[in-house]
């Protein structure tokens, strides 16, 4: 019997996915159309389907309901194109359990495999180090690349500085916190300052900081908004420290060494931005929507004593409609607000109501796929049809654009 059943008509890549998922433990079979598929279905059992949603002369979609109609146990992943949003929002709707960006890596697959059938999202104890970046997208996965090889090698006492950049509500602190447990610091070693606050005794609050924070990781938050004053006050306690400890920093974009307000002084900036690490918005890993309200559903009934909720087909689907300006920080806000609405551990779609609303009209704004066709078409037309040539315009790989042009099914003119 196979827990996992692959649904993808590129067959090479669908043979490399069930000899992945294997090699990891999961017993699987693979069929590239519909009627292969449906007895795999009945033959098999899978617990997890991996569902295609491009297949020849099948729609995935169908083939989705009629699993659920089929067995409403298995839980199904549809793979989708770059930007159908539009597409996983149905799937959701139909009862999909999630959604995976193609092309997607064999890792992030094994993993949505772990997730699901092992129930191992959130139920276990809280995350640590490079764990606590949730999410299986290309993005997801770059961060936790980039905070590994940032970690602090363990022939040396303190870490090079690090400056984090990214969006408001990205998780920056988080990415910080992360990249300290991953060089083996403590909790208590794990000291924050918030540059934003005007402090009356911010020269002792420094100096408390600085010392606690010894041997430790010291983060400056938002440090564009600290004033120059701070600024000079804070290197010279750095200098006088017997056990200095490593810094990291935060901000909303890429500094500049200068002097007064809105510059960093270039002592202090020389001495954080030696690594650095660009953290995505969440419309840049949207694939990781669901796996991030999934987990924190269940950290809060965890903390609460409650049983794991589940969130409704259209829950999810509500979930991948929204914008998300005020990115994960927003999400995390939406789920706990969810959690204090829902009833018998249920979510819903009506109790998925976040704080920033977008009023204006979906007939105003183009869909992602319409926004995506648009700019290979005018970036072919640009280059004459040279298909090597609008990639660089559009600053992806020769190949990618090529994947892109078939699923749109364009040609070169």
């Amino acid at each position: 019997m196979s827990e996992v059943l692959v649904i993808d008509d590129e067959t090479v890549l669908a043979r490399s996915m069930v000899s992945f998922l294997e090699r990891r433990g999961f017993p699987s079979a693979y069929a590239v159309d519909g009627v292969s598929a449906k007895a795999m279905f009945k033959r098999e059992q899978p617990r997890l389907v991996i569902l295609d949603y491009k297949l020849n002369e099948d729609d995935g979609l169908e083939l989705l309901e009629w699993i659920r109609r089929s067995d409403p146990r298995a839980q199904i992943v549809m793979m989708t194109g770059h930007g159908d949003v539009g597409v996983a929002v149905k799937a959701m709707k139909a009862g999909a359990r999630d959604f995976i960006v193609k092309p997607a890596s064999l890792a992030s697959i094994a993993a949505i495999a772990r997730d699901l059938m092992l129930d191992e999202l959130g139920t276990g104890p809280d995350r640590t180090g490079v764990e606590r970046i949730i999410g299986r997208s290309s993005a997801a996965n770059s961060l936790r690349t980039a905070i590994t090889g940032l970690a602090r090698p363990v022939d040396r006492d303190t870490r090079p500085g690090v400056l984090i950049v990214g969006a408001a509500g990205t998780g920056k602190t988080l990415v910080a916190r992360a990249l300290h447990e991953a060089s083996g610091g403590t909790a208590e070693g794990f000291v924050c300052i918030d540059c934003t606050h005007r402090r009356d005794d911010m020269t002792l609050h420094m100096a408390e900081m600085v010392t606690r924070a010894a041997a430790g990781t010291l983060v400056l938050r938002h440090l564009e908004q600290m004033s120059a004053t701070a600024q000079g006050q804070l290197l010279a306690l750095l200098d006088d420290a017997a056990e200095p400890p490593s810094l990291m920093a935060t901000a909303n974009q890429y500094l500049s060494p200068g002097n007064g307000e809105g510059f960093i002084l270039p002592g202090l900036l020389y001495r954080v931005q030696v690594g650095w690490i660009d953290v995505p918005t969440l419309g840049e890993r949207t694939s990781d929507i669901l796996p991030i309200a999934d987990y924190t559903a269940c950290r809060i009934a965890r903390g609460n004593g409650l049983d794991r909720p589940r969130l409704t087909a259209e829950a999810r689907a509500r979930l991948l409609q929204l914008d998300w300006p005020g990115n994960v920080a927003e999400l995390v806000n939406c789920i706990e607000r969810a959690m204090l609405a829902q009833t018998g551990g249920v979510i819903d779609a009506q109790h998925i109501r976040p704080i920033t609303v977008d009023h204006s009209s979906d007939e105003d704004i183009p869909t992602l796929q319409e926004l995506e066709l648009g700019a290979i078409r005018k970036a072919l037309g640009m280059a004459g049809g040279n298909v090597s040539r609008a990639a660089g315009i559009l600053g992806v790989s020769r190949d990618t654009l090529r994947y892109r042009m078939e699923k749109f099914a364009l040609s070169r003119r």
